[in-house]
């Protein structure tokens, strides 16, 4: 009887827990449609695309194209979470900017996130159009500019803000032309007013794919003679070399 009574209690015990869980699993799933991408767009006019988004607690870094073209955006919108809707509380002119993607990172190390902006455009001194750089800090309703050179890396294509080093502040990882055909990754890091590059790779071929696997460690994936191949790199002596296999 003793022996029941007990089996009794862990049954109860485990449904319980069962609730619970399941009560959290709904909560979590709650909260990661409220922070996806079809979320957003519901608080989006009629006319307009979202181009690329990035979530902060309650707060989303938008591109915005309002012509109906999917390459880049023409504003830059905050959107604030209340309660179970997005509300616009910021927004900025962008279409001489040609922005086509937005980012969060931590450049300087000083626990306040930077909005890295993407954006196609020309410079005083190179009329050429090519992927830019612009980085702002937002507070208090004012986007104020903290970086907006002509310049970081060569000609690239895209960028990745990664924890990668163990030095203060997010590194930013580029995929950079190198020649016809072939790509390198280089890695840049802030320094007082601007960048400086930190080390680069040799040359590979297209370059499909670049995650961070750990501390001083990225993986990148490309195609050579129609066989995939990962590679490992790591910083070494300013260069992205190959890890060794022990």
């Amino acid at each position: 009887m003793k022996r029941k009574l007990i089996t009794t209690k862990v049954i109860r015990y485990l449904f319980f827990l069962l609730i619970i869980m399941m009560l959290l699993l709904g909560l979590y799933l709650s909260v990661l449609h409220k922070n996806s991408k079809g979320d957003l767009s519901t608080a989006l006019n009629n006319d307009e695309l979202l181009i690329d988004y990035t979530i902060d607690g309650s707060l989303a870094y938008a591109l915005i194209n309002t012509k109906g073209t999917k390459e880049y955006g023409d504003f830059f919108i905050v959107f604030e979470r209340k309660e179970d809707t997005w509300q616009r509380t910021y927004e900025n002119d962008f279409k001489n900017l040609m922005p086509w993607k937005v980012e969060q990172a931590d450049i300087d190390g000083d626990n306040i996130p930077e909005i890295l902006i993407a954006l196609k455009k020309t410079t005083p001194y190179d009329k050429e159009i090519k992927n830019r750089m612009f980085i702002f800090n937002y507070q208090n309703n004012i986007l104020a500019r903290k970086w907006t050179g002509s310049r970081i890396a060569g000609i690239w294509r895209e960028f990745y803000p990664m924890d990668l080093l163990s030095t203060p502040g997010h590194e930013l990882i580029f995929i950079e032309q190198a020649e016809e055909d072939m790509e390198k990754v280089s890695v840049y890091s802030w320094f007082d007013f601007g960048f400086f590059m930190i080390a680069d790779s040799v040359v590979y071929p297209r370059i499909q794919k670049m995650t961070m696997k750990s501390e001083n460690m990225l993986e990148i994936t490309y195609f050579e003679e129609d066989q995939e191949i990962s590679l490992l790199l790591t910083v070494e002596d300013g260069k992205l070399l190959p890890k060794k296999v022990d």
